[in-house]
């Protein structure tokens, strides 16, 4: 005779352990804003790289080039933590990819702006 396998006990889900901690549902409706924050970065790109090409000496700073990048992998990571279940990314995995889209779409004009000319 074998007996059955007890229940394993799993470390319980960060929501449910930190009482601030906001659901999956109030991460993804995060992640879809910044997806909508993105536009607005995207366009305030194109302002500060036409703006420095008109004025001064007609060339961007430096960075322009990894600031298509950095909104790019904002997309991305926007993307994965809007749309993959939750039986595939963990509820901290999903806030860390929402923080780093913010980071990343800020970023993205930032790095456009800087220009040591």
């Amino acid at each position: 005779m074998t007996a059955p396998d007890p229940k394993p006990v799993a470390a319980p889900a960060t929501a449910t352990t930190d009482p601030f901690a906001p659901s999956t549902s109030a991460v993804r409706v995060f992640a879809g804003i910044g997806l909508l924050l993105l536009a607005f970065a995207f366009g305030a790109f194109l302002i500060i790289v036409l703006n420095q090409a008109y004025s001064g000496d007609g060339a961007s700073g430096p960075l322009v080039g990894a600031a298509p990048w950095s909104m790019g992998l904002s997309a991305v990571a926007g993307l994965l933590a809007l749309c993959l279940p939750s039986a595939v990314v963990s509820h901290a995995a999903r806030r860390g990819a929402v923080r780093l889209q913010y980071a990343l779409a800020f970023a993205g004009p930032a790095l456009a702006a800087i220009d040591f000319a």
